[in-house]
């Protein structure tokens, strides 16, 4: 039986590293968003207001960075969940290419969306 490694061979430390920077790019990008929607506009949501902001480079750099992070943030804690308890290997590596299918999904989905946004 092949024994389970651990350590910073495991690639344990990369996730665990990653999880903690797009915690820490969530937190500022989420508040960004919020600030300039609740209060710097006066809370005045609009199709005109969002396809305004998302025609500048700085707004769409800031939502792709929040899109990604957001992304690997929950396919990380996803993956997190199903190695420490999913022990049958078929199951798990089902549950583990269904979520890098959905991730890679969600990501070009978004991306594109973001990427090619024209105002009317």
């Amino acid at each position: 039986m092949k024994r389970k490694q651990y350590g910073i061979g495991s690639g344990g430390a990369f996730a665990w590293y990653f999880q903690r920077i797009t915690g820490l790019i969530l937190i500022i990008t989420l508040l960004l968003h919020y600030l300039y929607l609740h209060f710097l506009n006066g809370g005045n949501v609009t199709f005109q207001e969002v396809t305004q902001r998302l025609s500048t480079p700085l707004w769409k750099t800031i939502d792709l960075v929040f899109l990604v992070s957001v992304v690997y943030h929950a396919m990380q804690g996803i993956l997190m969940v199903v190695n420490d308890y999913v022990h049958r290997p078929a199951v798990r590596s089902t549950l583990v290419a269904t979520v890098w299918v959905l991730g890679m999904v969600l990501t070009i989905t978004g991306v594109v969306t973001i990427v090619t946004f024209t105002a009317a």
